[in-house]
């Protein structure tokens, strides 16, 4: 068997356009338009803002575009990695952005490759290609791991991600197969995230950083940096040092031959807060619906949820509202008291409502193992008791975006629309349908000068 950095590096410096298939070229178009959204939505937010205004005060080359940086002619350009950073920041602001069983895979990619193909001139069709990359490594290194990193408390998002924004700075950058695995080696040391962030700025920053680090990884590789180039099983390496329990690195290289992006494919986020939410507000939704469920009359609720979708969901009493992403007492009271769960759903103003206060206290959660186990097991069952003592019950199998349940491609661009209307400088400036049109034909952009124009 090839060594599994090796084997990697060879599938990435391989892989072409013309290799991946249509549909799979059509699931990449579908999460470049929600991951673009999801980062114009989140510009605005403060880990944005404030990363944006360091890229600005410390400046540099001005080589790629920052999203929310200014109208042409004064849009903000940046150092590649310094874009990156910043884009994928953003992306992930709202936590809005697209999710599989690696955690988030499009956000450390999607601004990686956008900011190296800026810099290296790169056509549209070349972007694509090293995304498909990119969300083909994370979602192959993850094999290796099931539940073994996670569990240990990194967000894998970060440090999977990095490993991912290297595939696809490699492919743009034309790193032969040799120098992709020195990128790994570089990018594998640079792979960092503690859940414990979660609900704070930093949460969003970790996919940025995997960002800046996974391209400068690949620009350091391409000048003749050193670094182990079987970095992912060696006695000290990748796999060894993060996991928690054993793991199996030739399941990182079983399955080259396929197509990630595809089977099982990405999941879109209806909702933006913790996908280990959706479920739960999926279930208030359907029997606020059925029944018009007064809040008032609403003596409990629990949501029952497998172990792993138990885990991210630590604030119990959120006091912000990043917090409040992370929080199934929230999402739910927010479901039940708004009949909707919203981009507005999440200021610190409408997590401390007094009547969400009251009913944070009546929601509860337990662990489910009734189906399947770790990162598949989306199954919730939610119980409403009501005063008069009935028992309203709804089940989730899937929620809806995810890859078995889908949204279509019209709802992806109703969500970018809102998106878009949702960023304050954006809202009815009438550039939502040109930069939709190009990134639904990202293939036939001969060079993103005019996308990132739109875009910035």
């Amino acid at each position: 068997m090839i060594e599994p950095t090796q084997a990697l590096a060879n599938y990435v410096a391989e892989l072409t356009y013309e290799r991946i298939p249509k549909e799979a070229r059509h699931n990449a178009c579908r999460a470049i338009v929600d991951t673009f959204g999801c980062a114009i939505a989140g510009i605005g937010e403060d880990a944005a803002r404030i990363t944006t205004a360091l890229g600005r005060a410390d400046g540099g080359a001005p080589r790629a575009t920052v999203l929310g940086g200014g109208r042409a002619p004064d849009s903000l350009k940046l150092p590649p990695a310094a874009a990156a950073l910043i884009n994928a920041t953003a992306g992930h602001a709202l936590d809005y952005d697209d999710v599989n069983a690696m955690g988030h895979p499009s956000v450390p990619v999607a601004f990686t490759a956008m900011a190296a193909a800026e810099d290296a001139g790169a056509s549209g069709r070349a972007m694509l290609a090293a995304y498909v990359a990119g969300v083909e490594v994370e979602t192959k290194v993850n094999r290796a791991f099931t539940d073994s990193h996670y569990s240990l408390g990194w967000h894998s998002t970060a440090t999977i991600g990095v490993l991912g924004a290297a595939a696809a700075a490699a492919k743009i950058y034309g790193l032969d197969a040799k120098k992709t695995a020195i990128a790994f080696g570089i990018a594998a040391s640079q792979a960092s995230g503690l859940r414990q962030n979660f609900g704070t700025m930093t949460k969003p920053y970790h996919p940025g950083h995997a960002s800046w680090a996974g391209l400068n990884a690949a620009r350091l590789a391409r000048m003749g940096f050193t670094a182990d180039a079987a970095i992912l099983d060696a006695k000290f390496g990748y796999f060894p040092v993060l996991s928690a329990g054993p793991y199996r690195v030739e399941r990182a290289t079983a399955e080259l031959d396929k197509w990630a992006i595809t089977t099982p494919g990405l999941s879109v986020k209806k909702y933006p807060c913790c996908y280990c939410t959706h479920g739960s507000i999926d279930a208030v939704l359907a029997l606020k619906e059925r029944f018009k469920i007064d809040p008032h009359a609403v003596r409990s609720v629990t949501a029952e949820l497998s172990p792993f979708y138990i885990a991210p969901l630590i604030h119990h009493r959120p006091a912000t509202g990043l917090e409040g992403k992370f929080s199934i007492e929230y999402t739910v009271a927010a479901a039940i008291l708004d009949s909707r769960v919203a981009l507005a759903s999440f200021t610190d103003a409408m997590v401390s409502r007094p009547e969400v206060r009251t009913l944070i206290e009546r929601v509860g959660s337990k662990v489910n193992n009734t189906r399947a186990q770790g990162v598949a097991a989306t199954f919730v069952r939610l119980t409403i008791e009501l005063e008069d003592g009935s028992r309203l019950v709804e089940e989730v199998p899937e929620p809806r975006g995810a890859a078995g349940n889908p949204m279509s491609d019209a709802e992806i661009e109703a969500k970018f629309l809102d998106c878009w209307e949702f960023a304050p400088d954006r809202r009815g400036d009438g550039g939502a349908p040109a930069a939709l049109a190009m990134l639904w034909d990202i293939e036939r952009l001969d060079n993103l000068a005019e996308l990132a124009q739109v875009l910035a």
